[in-house]
């Protein structure tokens, strides 16, 4: 597995990565079937069979049902590997103490279900341009990492300016951006600049929740937009639906900035498939090109928060 810096953290991680949310919690297009997580000790084997394959970096929530606990009994003995998790933002707006006592009570949940007595990377989720130019939060856990129970800090974000924003606070050593084939504005502004400052970047998204993968055929028609995307990319560079996956993922490799590229497999089949177009390598320039030719034209779709389902 190949490995790259994550910033100038120090450490050096593998270009993929897992995600976990689809092994908590239903995932994914509406309406597609086999959305729902896998049992248990199915999820926990897959999560070992991706630490044996190389994949060093996996990242997790508490919002993301047992996907927490699920990771720790696989892999929170497996010191070689790092397991990233978040905080949230407390609703309201509580005062310091209350703020400092609801992210030490979530950190202490996140040690007990992932077994671990230090958290590698404790990301803020989901953090808006607010929550990161006030602070407090950020500075709750630099306290954290200085009393040795954090190792690195981070920022999941959506937009260019939350991940500019989390990249000129300086704190961070890393930020979390959706980015893929459909949606490659960071690639403009975010990357380069967290290049120059140091920070790792890891992407996600990169099948755009289904969008680029078989599943796009199961849209509803409100998202037809994103479907006929996904099948010009079909025809224009793939060549079948079920080799989309593939480009969308090896596209994303080959971008300048990027530390790792997180995939959320659900069956040991879609992990092999990834991990065989990273052995593939990135897409060769030409391919590279045809992707960049394909838009949606109403840019709100590429962010599955703004998609007018249920």
């Amino acid at each position: 597995m190949i490995t790259r810096p994550l910033g100038r953290s120090g450490v050096e991680v593998s270009v993929l990565g897992v995600g976990t949310v689809s092994l908590g919690t239903p995932y994914g297009i509406p309406a597609a079937e086999g959305l729902g997580p896998p049992p248990r000790g199915e999820a926990v084997a897959l999560l070992r069979e991706a630490a044996d394959a190389g994949i060093t970096l996996f990242d997790t929530a508490p919002a993301y049902g047992e996907a927490e606990s699920i990771l720790g009994e696989a892999l929170g003995d497996r010191s070689e590997c790092l397991l990233a998790t978040k905080v949230g933002v407390p609703a309201g707006n509580p005062d310091r103490h209350a703020l400092a006592a609801s992210v030490r009570q979530s950190l202490d949940a996140s040690r007990r279900a992932l077994r671990r007595e230090v958290l590698d990377i404790v990301q803020i989720h989901n953090a808006t341009e607010a929550v990161i130019r006030r602070g407090e939060l950020a500075e709750i856990l630099l306290a954290e990492r200085e009393a040795g129970r954090i190792r690195l800090l981070g920022a999941t974000v959506y937009t260019e300016a939350e991940a500019l924003a989390a990249i000129r606070a300086g704190v961070f050593d890393v930020v979390q951006v959706p980015f893929n084939g459909l949606d490659r504005g960071m690639a403009g502004r975010v990357f380069p600049e967290a290049a120059r400052a140091g920070v790792g970047v890891v992407a996600r998204s990169v099948y755009l929740k289904g969008v680029l993968t078989p599943r796009a055929r199961k849209l509803p028609e409100a998202l037809r937009p994103l479907r006929e995307a996904a099948a010009r990319l079909v025809d224009t560079v793939a060549g079948s639906w079920d080799a989309l996956p593939a480009v969308a993922l090896r596209y994303c490799l080959g971008v300048e900035g990027v530390s790792c590229v997180l995939v959320g497999p659900r069956s040991p089949g879609e992990l092999r498939e990834a991990l065989d177009a990273v052995a593939r390598g990135p897409l060769p320039p030409g391919t590279r090109a045809r992707v960049e030719a394909v838009g949606v034209d109403d840019p709100a779709l590429l962010n599955p928060v703004n998609w007018p389902i249920p």
